[in-house]
């Protein structure tokens, strides 16, 4: 049988675990099998199973090798890797100890896996997840962030990743205003990184990759905009949105082409671009986005001689006009 295993679309897991997901520096293939670990308990959580606990205290957990990989991706010495690399990992939990016959609270560092192992044939994989730590995974009862398992699943890039799951944290709130040193404690980017030209360096290293890898595959996204004090950035303003890349709109052919149009007379565009553009389609309306093209080329254009990315001028001066242009057109 080469079936994949079929698993649940939506992981919901603690916010504690949130947290310790944005402080690690998650490899994809790291990423990918936390994944597959949280969907696999997500299904005992929908049917009830009460795991089987081995004499070690851990919950074994079996694989195919290629539920733990992207479709079309062959690379089993690097899955190897990723396994060892992730079982150095531990995780803080909150729990209980027993000292002089008192129990007393206490802190329990957890390894994320424990004892991967693999056949020789790689065909097959087995983890253990402690006892503790799949008690804590299953407990929602003090909140929970939720997000799209094939998402997160696909992001590459550590950083990517840790702002898929920044977004997610923080998305009911609609966006966050951070300074430059909450947002480099925020993302856990190590002090002696971007020292210099520090809000440049983070727009170019960290933050514009994010939001174009978030705006080509995943379920949520963002823009951003500059805070300065006096002339200098001194911080970010975000704002989350959803995208429709799980349901892809169908757009009117002669409708996108008429947008393409308006900005192929100034602007050089890749397929790239035009992928892109289409996914800020997919937000606001025909009508809105024509009439940002024809009243604020001035604006994008400034921003794009500056950085050279048409999709990214374009949403950033929405972002910056947002809520004066949706006033106008509700009058």
């Amino acid at each position: 049988m080469n079936n994949k295993l079929k698993l649940p679309e939506v992981i919901r897991h603690p916010y504690q675990l949130t947290e310790n997901f944005i402080k690690f520096k998650f490899s994809a293939g790291e990423n990918r099998i936390l994944v597959r670990v949280l969907q696999r308990i997500k299904v005992h959580q929908e049917i009830d199973y009460s795991p089987q606990i081995d004499m070690d205290g851990n919950i074994p957990l079996q694989y195919h090798w290629r539920d733990l990989i992207p479709d079309n991706h062959n690379a089993k010495d690097r899955l190897e890797k990723d396994l060892l690399e992730l079982r150095k990992k531990t995780l803080p939990i909150k729990s209980k100890m027993i000292v002089d016959g008192k129990e007393m609270d206490s802190v329990k560092n957890i390894g994320v896996i424990e004892k991967p192992e693999w056949t020789d044939s790689r065909s097959h994989v087995k983890l253990n997840i402690d006892a503790d730590l799949y008690g804590f995974l299953t407990d929602l009862s003090k909140g929970y962030t939720e997000y799209l398992a094939n998402t997160s699943f696909h992001l590459t890039g550590s950083y990517n990743i840790k702002f898929y799951y920044y977004i997610r944290q923080w998305f009911q709130t609609g966006g966050r205003r951070v300074s430059l040193d909450q947002f480099r404690k925020e993302l856990e980017i190590p002090k002696n990184k971007y020292r210099n030209n520090t809000a440049s360096a983070f727009k170019i290293n960290i933050i514009d990759p994010a939001k174009k890898m978030l705006d080509q595959i995943a379920d949520v996204s963002f823009n951003y905009s500059d805070v300065k004090t006096g002339k200098k950035i001194s911080g970010f303003v975000f704002k989350f949105y959803k995208t429709n890349n799980k349901a892809p709109v169908r757009h009117n052919v002669e409708r996108v082409e008429e947008i393409f149009e308006l900005l192929e007379g100034n602007f050089e565009l890749s397929k790239a671009d035009k992928s892109r553009l289409i996914g800020i389609m997919n937000k606001y309306q025909f009508t809105f986005l024509k009439s940002i093209i024809n009243t604020h080329y001035f604006d994008i254009k400034a921003i794009y001689d500056r950085n050279h990315d048409l999709p990214n001028a374009v949403s950033k001066v929405i972002l910056d006009n947002y809520e004066h242009l949706f006033k106008k057109e509700g009058e």
